[in-house]
């Protein structure tokens, strides 16, 4: 069966169904982890920041290519919460994470980076459910095991056949 493009050229219906199922074996980025921190306890002149205060602190997140940069933000945080969720880095991709503090309108300097690396090889997520529904325990067991048999049988065959010979 064909349908009719753009332009009057006919598609068939196979590269149809491909075009609109490719979505579905892209894996997407996924939250990672969280990235946590200890709130500052002094200003930048050393003077202490009062308990109150801190709970006002909001801490922006930026990630970047490189240990100096260029920085993006990525996420920013509650009023004096200790952390925050990030995206992972791509396959095979590295990236520096590092924060900057506010407290009424002054900001502190960029934190010291700091780095992660994701070594990991992506699955789909639809390859990931066809697989736990085909290699379910019960289902591999018989296979398995008629595998074992054949390999025995045929020793046996092997070791026959030296012993006529």
């Amino acid at each position: 069966m064909m349908n009719r493009g753009a332009g009057g050229r006919r598609i068939p219906k196979r590269f149809l169904a491909i075009l609109f199922l490719a979505p579905l074996w892209v894996a997407s980025a996924g939250y990672a982890g969280t990235l946590t921190w200890c709130l500052p306890t002094t200003y930048m002149d050393g003077t202490p920041i009062p308990t109150a205060e801190s709970r006002k602190i909001v801490v922006e997140v930026y990630a970047g290519p490189t240990k100096d940069g260029p920085w993006k933000m990525i996420a920013t945080s509650l009023p004096g919460a200790t952390s925050v969720a990030v995206m992972d880095p791509l396959p095979w991709e590295t990236l520096w994470y590092t924060a900057k503090s506010s407290l009424s309108g002054s900001k502190s300097v960029y934190a010291a980076p700091t780095k992660k690396t994701n070594y990991s090889i992506p699955i789909p997520p639809t390859l990931r459910k066809i697989a736990r529904k085909m290699f379910a325990w019960k289902i591999i067991v018989l296979p398995v095991f008629l595998l074992f048999l054949a390999g025995v049988v045929w020793a046996l065959r092997v070791r026959g056949r030296k012993r006529k010979g």
